[in-house]
């Protein structure tokens, strides 16, 4: 299945565990991450589609915090792993509207279910008509992504740098977005381009 997974997990056992589960239900592209900064670059290079994250990371309730930070940069629907019932510790994650919980210890159709709800919840609000870019669009985002200036993707494509410009023009227009910034991030969320 197409979908991009990351998993927010210190202890390293579990974490392989879930990234296992996932793989054999065919769900291949699975990444984890053991601290936020791992977390962070994952999320911005991946085109992340979903996150399963430990409430409790490093003895501390951190997996909702690091949630946060992850939400702010581009939505997606969370699972929480956690061993903790507290009602404290579930509204603490409650703020950051997680799809579903499980709790430890879980079976494998646990983990699956609340994955497969998740995914669907996100796919249940993208419209199917969404625009798609051309083949000379996606050239241009992918060189874009890879830090190209104008002039240069001009060279690349042997046009005018008049023309690449229009098309820049266009495509933000096209995809309303405000930004190359923006655009490359959408890309990359669509897995129209990968980041190298």
């Amino acid at each position: 299945m197409q979908h991009c997974i990351l998993i927010i997990e210190d202890e390293r056992l579990v974490a392989e565990h879930v990234a296992s589960v996932l793989k054999q239900a065919q769900y291949e592209h699975v990444v984890i991450a053991n601290n936020r900064k791992d977390a962070m670059q994952l999320y911005r290079q991946q085109g992340v589609d979903l996150i399963i994250s430990d409430i409790n990371l490093y003895g501390q309730h951190e997996g909702p915090l690091i949630i946060r930070e992850l939400l702010a940069i581009r939505p997606a629907p969370v699972v929480y792993l956690t061993a903790y019932s507290e009602q404290q510790t579930l509204d603490d994650a409650l703020l950051t509207a997680p799809a579903a919980y499980v709790l430890k210890p879980f079976t494998e159709r646990q983990l699956l279910v609340a994955v497969k709800m998740a995914l669907r919840q996100t796919e249940a609000v993208t419209p199917g008509n969404e625009p798609k870019p051309s083949a000379r669009e996606l050239d241009i985002i992918q060189y874009l992504a890879e830090g190209m200036s104008s002039k240069k993707i001009a060279e690349k494509l042997f046009i005018s740098e008049y023309t690449v410009n229009t098309h820049r023009r266009n495509i933000l227009r096209k995809f309303d977005v405000g930004t190359s910034s923006e655009l490359i991030a959408m890309a990359v969320k669509q897995r129209w381009i990968k980041l190298l």
